[in-house]
């Protein structure tokens, strides 16, 4: 009788740390969630860098992250023993296309306008990369979703309405690069389950290189040769793209675009510390309320395709 009851007690035992167990994995952050914090703080370094060469050109710089990703993406191709050339060359070079030019829109953004302001505009992308998601069919979203956006988005005007730093180029600069990057986020979510994410990434230098050594004499500006540490900014701004790059391209491939795209405004997070502590920039009380609302606007969103999902 007494084996009877200790079986009887140990299973019960057994039976209810199951269900804690059971509960917590329900709780767990999704992987795409997790991938995309981790691209946000990459991309926030890159910001940074970016930042600390505003001397240089726009297109020599975007050339000189290209050369980095370029050697990175080949050496991590080669040891994997995986085909660069990728099953839908097409659609590769379409997603270098619409990278290359929203890169060289925000990195221009970057260089004339405070760190927090650049990355405020930049980060409309999300919303415009569920839209233009939606608008393909190739998602389908809840309709609380857009009410999470909306909070998002008055964040957004917030923090970047009541700066007297910004310029008609810059915003008009920013919105445009949103726009091409929210296209090619779509394009990596048509590539998943055909394309290897280091390809993907590899395609977007491929194009970027050629594109940025046009747009030098094109838009008649001086090679700039870098000095001292800027050698060490360079090679972290490619560094940090490309760990930014597969992060947010494993994201993509493995989560609702509506669910990941809506993590990525953490970036607006770094990027007022960094402007704050590393430039000196300020921002008023108010803009710190649009912080907030963009942090509650992204949570709910998690939250509540997560709870959808399951």
């Amino acid at each position: 009788m007494c084996l009877r009851i200790f079986t009887t007690v140990n299973f019960d035992f057994t039976e209810n740390r199951n269900k804690r167990n059971t509960t917590f994995a329900t709780m767990k952050i999704p992987k795409g969630v997790g991938l995309m914090l981790l691209a946000s703080i990459s991309f926030g370094i890159m910001n940074i860098s970016v930042k600390l060469v505003h001397q240089m050109p726009v297109g020599e710089v975007v050339f000189f992250r290209a050369v980095v990703q370029i050697i990175l993406s080949i050496f991590i191709l080669a040891k994997a023993k995986q085909n660069p050339l990728g099953k839908n060359p097409k659609m590769l070079l379409l997603r270098g296309l619409f990278g290359s030019l929203g890169l060289f829109c925000y990195f221009y953004t970057l260089q004339v306008m405070p760190l927090g302001n650049a990355t405020v505009i930049h980060y409309l992308s999300p919303i415009l990369t569920t839209l233009v998601a939606v608008a393909l069919g190739d998602e389908k979203n809840h309709p609380m979703s857009y009410v999470f956006f909306a909070v998002c988005m008055l964040g957004v005007v917030i923090v970047n309405g009541l700066s007297t730093q910004i310029t008609t180029e810059g915003v008009l600069a920013g919105i445009g690069g949103a726009l091409f990057s929210a296209f090619a986020y779509n394009t990596i979510r048509r590539l998943k389950n055909i394309e290897n994410p280091n390809v993907v990434v590899l395609y977007f230098p491929l194009v970027t290189l050629p594109l940025s050594l046009i747009s030098i004499p094109v838009f008649n500006q001086p090679w700039v040769w870098p000095q001292s540490t800027d050698w060490i900014w360079l090679l972290l701004t490619g560094i940090s793209t490309q760990a930014g790059q597969y992060f947010m391209t494993r994201a993509y491939q493995s989560e609702k675009t509506s669910t990941v795209s809506a993590v990525s405004y953490t970036g607006i997070i770094w990027s007022l510390t960094f402007g704050i502590f590393l430039f000196d920039e300020s921002y008023q009380p108010l803009q710190y309320l649009g912080v907030a609302l963009v942090i509650i606007g992204v949570v709910l969103n998690v939250i509540f395709q997560a709870k959808n999902t399951n």
